[in-house]
């Protein structure tokens, strides 16, 4: 086979056609927290150059593999459009702007079978790009110390707020710790370069105050301990434990606003189940997350759409923890927890997309994460780590609500089972 195209492109092409796809990826990951519409743009005109290769890429799909792959666009790319479209069916109310973030997804349907056809190497492009990614909102919240003051001294980037700020952050910073061991390029520069992703990335989400984010950490460590227990290496586990060391210092040494955050939390969470005080941030979490489930109780079929809930806040369906200020915050800036919003929003049909975005994704991701093949694992393992920021992020906040989030979703997921495919079906061509 010959050597991949800048370490990327197994199918190599038209060489200026074949860097503008690999500007595009690159442009995509490394401008996505701190480039506004970097990552919508690249996902437009990847979709847009995807047509060309349309014919070609549908020949590429191995023809056992045609039911699995019709089975995966449904769920995942085409589930979301299809849940709005149901639910306002139902409704009989039109509202173009809600398929907004649902159809980027879509759009990364023929990108998908691009990166399919152009046998893209998706987890060696995280590779170079995520620290690279990681130092750019690094060097973004330096030029802005304005926001940082706006947000009461948390991280945030010019059009991310700081709770999704900590979640993605979090996700480019397990991309940058699984690549510690997952690659084949193994020099000390190579390490250096992934390791500062994962000191900076490391300081970014303490920076952010985002708890969701700082609870998905241990779980995203445990994996990789897992999948990379039969060859750690002492200096692998020092640095495991330095990071570790790192974290709980600044987090929970004393007095200091991030161990004030962390701890809060639990009282929080106490004042709340005793109704002594509703008013914080997490009792206001959870008065939504309760209102929430009522309303989908109460119309669980078609949903409210994006603010028909507003009406019913009034009805006397509460008792005393659904107070006025958590209404009103719902009213505003919705559920703050992923799958609440989709039923809220589209009842059962987005409870159906909930699980075909969140679970099938994380089946194919965990069935594949011990494949002898690195360049299968490779891929499966990012992708768990993926979606356990996405799952534990989206316990308190929307992670898909905005469109540069879907768009991200999109080409992350496609170009993850892409490679996954790919070189599955290479591999049992070897054997």
């Amino acid at each position: 086979m010959d050597k991949p195209r800048f370490g990327i492109i197994g199918h190599s092409g038209m060489l200026w056609l074949d860097s503008v796809i690999c500007f595009l990826l690159l442009v995509f990951i490394i401008g996505f927290l701190t480039i506004k519409s970097a990552t919508n743009s690249s996902l437009f005109l990847l979709f847009f150059l995807s047509l060309f290769f349309l014919n070609k890429s549908v020949k590429a799909i191995p023809n056992h593999q045609s039911a699995e792959l019709i089975y995966l666009i449904i769920s995942v790319l085409a589930l979301p459009v299809l849940a709005i479209f149901f639910s306002q069916l139902g409704r009989q109310e039109w509202i173009i702007r809600s398929y907004d973030g649902p159809a980027r997804i879509l759009l990364a349907l023929p990108v998908f079978l691009l990166f399919i056809h152009k046998s893209i190497n998706f987890s060696a492009l995280i590779g170079f790009a995520t620290p690279a990614a990681i130092m750019a909102i690094a060097v973004s919240v330096l030029l802005h110390p304005e926001i940082v003051e706006r947000e009461g001294g948390r991280f945030a980037t010019p059009f991310v707020r700081p709770n999704a700020f900590g979640v993605y952050t979090t996700i480019l910073w397990g991309f940058c710790l699984f690549q510690l061991t997952t690659l084949t390029k193994t020099t000390r520069i190579w390490k250096s370069y992934q390791l500062s992703g994962v000191l900076i990335g490391l300081y970014l989400i303490i920076g952010s105050g985002t708890r969701g984010s700082w609870l998905a950490i241990p779980f995203i460590v445990v994996i990789w301990l897992w999948l990379n227990q039969s060859w750690l290496k002492k200096y692998y586990l020092a640095a495991a434990g330095l990071s570790a060391l790192f974290i709980i210092l600044i987090i929970l040494f004393p007095p200091n606003t991030h161990s004030h955050r962390f701890f809060s939390g639990f009282s929080e969470i106490s004042h709340w189940v005793s109704q002594s005080n509703l008013e914080t941030s997490t009792g206001y979490r959870l008065s939504i997350w309760k209102i929430s489930w009522r309303l989908f109780l109460q119309q669980p079929v078609f949903g409210y759409g994006e603010k028909g809930f507003i009406p019913y806040l009034n009805m006397p369906w509460y008792d005393a923890s659904a107070s006025e200020n958590a209404k009103a915050i719902l009213a505003c800036c919705g559920a703050h927890n992923e799958f609440l919003s989709n039923i809220v929003r589209s009842g059962v049909f987005g409870g159906l997309s909930f699980l075909g975005l969140f679970l099938t994704p994380s089946y194919i991701f965990f069935k594949y994460c011990r494949h002898l093949n690195p360049d299968v694992h490779t891929p499966a393992r990012l992708g768990l780590v993926y979606m356990t920021g996405l799952i534990i992020g989206g316990i308190s906040i929307e992670v898909l609500n905005m469109k540069y989030m879907s768009s991200f979703y999109g080409l992350t997921i496609s170009g993850l089972i892409a490679q996954i495919i790919i070189q599955q079906q290479t591999s049992n061509h070897e054997h």
